[in-house]
């Protein structure tokens, strides 16, 4: 499935992940805003020349192909071996 990322008030994307998956925590350890995260794999992070890396407090909104909306957070970023950005967001609350 893939994923558009979205930084408030801009039309723009800022990112499209090319492969997202979405695991659901069922351990009360998390919070309620925090049980879902969204692993994504994309060709590159940055499609404008917004920085995601340098927001991370920043709350974005993520669409997916599906319909769903939400809020996230990105935890994580990193490359992989193959020089793709890999990363998690953080979902607050829940897909719509």
């Amino acid at each position: 499935m893939k994923a558009m990322l979205y930084a408030d008030k801009m039309e723009q994307a800022v990112s499209v992940l090319d492969e997202v998956r979405i695991v659901e925590y069922g351990s009360a350890n998390h919070g309620e805003s925090g049980q879902m995260r969204l692993y994504f794999k994309t060709k590159a992070l940055n499609a404008t020349k917004t920085m995601v890396e340098l927001h991370r407090d920043m709350k974005m909104t993520v669409k997916l192909e599906d319909g769903r909306t939400g809020s996230a957070l990105l935890s994580h970023s990193s490359m992989d071996s193959e020089g793709h950005a890999v990363g998690v967001l953080r979902i607050l609350g829940a897909l719509s």
